[in-house]
């Protein structure tokens, strides 16, 4: 069964922001030299805005972009990730703009994925995050691996899941955009996959009997118990 997973082609001037990232990473890991044609010019073109964004143990610009947007948004947050442990603060800033409106929709792994451990330690955070007016949906037909983040007509697509390892130790990059076309696209992408997915209902939630809840209960330690050893 194949993987549901979603790439951007990038072109014109920004394409020197991603060149310059590899290099930089060749250069810190490889011994021989690594040669690109090079570009130059503002990542702006025909009415689009673009970024590369950088996550690493020392840059975790992905996340405090993504923090920026939650904070900002008026109308949508729809977030797709493989993975997701998101952080306190992540999972507050969702709360909140549920609260005030703001129609947020997480798209998720549902039966296929291919770290169980990892899907049951997150949603251990459903029942807080269902209360709270955050919809939530699990893609069914395959394992979805895409990464994609759209804050009313902000996107970030790239290699960043929304969980506190990836977005804290891991070497992740993602391309944000603003531009109507696009967004449009995207939002279109989310529809069609909202639609092939099982949502999740907070009444029904709670009932679930103990047995179903256990792996949560055991990964979410799991979970806990790495955190607390990679803090000391």
């Amino acid at each position: 069964m194949g993987w549901h997973d979603v790439m951007l082609r990038i072109q014109g001037p920004v394409v020197a922001d991603w060149q310059d990232l590899f290099l930089r990473t060749w250069r810190r890991l490889a011994k021989k030299t690594a040669v690109f044609p090079r570009m130059s010019g503002q990542p702006e073109r025909d009415g689009q805005l673009a970024r590369l964004v950088l996550n690493a143990p020392t840059r975790m610009e992905v996340k405090r972009s993504l923090l920026k947007q939650l904070r900002q948004a008026e109308q949508r947050i729809w977030i797709a990730t493989a993975y997701f442990i998101p952080s306190w603060k992540i999972r507050r800033r969702l709360c909140r703009a549920a609260r005030r409106g703001v129609d947020v929709r997480l798209l998720l792994p549902g039966p296929h994925t291919d770290h169980p451990a990892v899907r049951h330690a997150g949603r251990r955070y459903y029942a807080s995050l269902l209360r709270n007016g955050v919809r939530i949906f699990e893609y069914q037909p395959r394992f979805l691996h895409a990464k994609i983040q759209l804050c009313d007509d902000w996107v970030s697509i790239g290699s960043s899941n929304i969980d506190r390892w990836n977005l804290r130790w891991s070497l992740e990059a993602n391309q944000e955009v603003r531009d109507p076309q696009l967004t449009s696209q995207v939002a279109e992408l989310f529809e069609h996959d909202f639609a092939q997915s099982q949502e999740m209902h907070y009444s029904q939630w709670r009932k679930r009997p103990w047995y179903l809840r256990l792996p949560e209960m055991f990964w979410g330690w799991v979970d806990r118990w790495l955190e607390r050893l990679s803090q000391r």
